[in-house]
């Protein structure tokens, strides 16, 4: 069979939602191919071992699918498919546990067999998971190491932004389908066609793939899956991104976690996985040497850091990576504001702080 059959055959068996990736990948050995699997009768499906009731639901859905017109419309949007067998499918997915049989791909798949790490974090990101993705992700991208992440409000879709920011090719891999009705979460669709320019948008779910909550853990076994290591930025101890962590760890694959405050809801998850082997990284550096990646050893020196006046120097001895409201420095530092706005200005101009929005700074470096 070849690959066009198979993936015109196993699409169609996979916009059936009751059978699912191991299902599929038994069909298919079962009847020696997709296309097989798919044209077989009732009376064989259950020879095989299948229910009646799933059975009857197989052929429910058979009659409504039309196998060549749901790969036209894969084809119209702009979405791929890699078949577990094909050489250009992920590597290192293929060696995890109930790999999906079929990976849709929209954007660049070259990248998805590059040196890949897995970003992920808590939706409720703060100020120092922010500031820690921002001077983190850079000197990855420099590094040449791809990021993966979920397509979730906080830490994962700073990490996606600041990877293309800084002229990375991320992947976000999603717990929808690929199409542009089903991207979620909606406030996000942006960004992810910005991904799907330069970086890949990744899926195991067919068109059409709506929202479904229990997809998201399912989801997380990919993220992790296509990555090297797997590094947690801010994880209370409910956290999502713990599921990815203990994917990584059933999978054989690093755990890296960035430690926070012991008073912080937010980095109880990531203290919590460093007290159980996860290797505490404070720079992209420590990431390199645990995986022993053979990429570029040398960061792009940081530029020499402008000299500051006395009153700018002020200013940065009450900031640190924690923001600080203008209101609050003009009554530490005791200065006029309108004296407050030049200093702040100047020291943005010098690349010495960030404006963080609300009038709220913090210290760069």
């Amino acid at each position: 069979m070849n690959d066009l059959e198979a993936k015109i055959y196993g699409n169609a068996l996979n916009l059936i939602p009751e059978l699912g990736p191991i299902r599929l990948l038994k069909l298919s050995k079962l009847f020696g191919g997709y296309r097989r699997a798919w044209e077989t009768t009732a009376v064989s499906y259950q020879q095989a071992g299948i229910s009646q009731a799933l059975c009857d639901r197989i052929e429910m859905h058979k009659k409504l699918i039309d196998p060549e017109s749901s790969l036209k419309a894969l084809d119209k949007t702009g979405i791929e498919i890699l078949l577990l067998e094909e050489q250009q499918y992920p590597a290192l997915l293929k060696e995890i546990a109930n790999p999906p049989p079929l990976l849709y791909s929209r954007g660049n798949k070259q990248i998805i067999n590059n040196y890949l790490l897995a970003l992920v974090g808590s939706r409720k990101m703060t100020s120092y998971g922010r500031e820690v993705i921002n001077r983190l992700v850079p000197d990855l991208t420099t590094l040449s190491i791809n990021l993966v992440s979920g397509l979730a409000f906080g830490c994962d879709a700073e990490a996606l932004s600041a990877a293309l920011r800084s002229g990375g090719k991320p992947i976000a891999v999603l717990a929808t389908s690929l199409d542009n009705a089903s991207i979620s979460p909606r406030a996000n669709f942006r960004l992810a066609m910005e991904i799907a320019k330069s970086g890949c948008l990744v899926s195991e779910y067919p068109l059409n793939t709506t929202v479904q909550k229990q997809n998201f853990p399912i989801r997380n076994r990919i993220i992790s899956g296509l990555s090297h290591g797997t590094l947690v930025i801010e994880a209370d101890e409910e956290s999502g991104a713990l599921i990815t962590a203990n994917y990584a760890v059933e999978q054989n694959r690093e755990v890296f976690a960035v430690p926070g405050s012991i008073y912080s809801p937010m980095s109880r998850g990531t203290n919590n996985l460093i007290k159980k082997g996860a290797k505490l990284i404070s720079n992209a550096f420590d990431i390199v040497e645990e995986l022993n990646l053979d990429v570029a050893q040398k960061l792009v020196e940081a530029p020499e850091l402008s000299e500051v006046s006395k009153e700018e120097e002020i200013i940065l001895q009450l900031l640190s990576v924690e923001p600080l409201h203008l209101d609050d420095i003009i009554r530490k530092s005791r200065f006029q504001a309108k004296e407050i706005n030049s200093i702040i200005t100047m020291l943005e101009m010098k690349g010495r702080i960030r404006n963080l929005g609300r009038s709220k700074y913090a210290k760069i470096r």
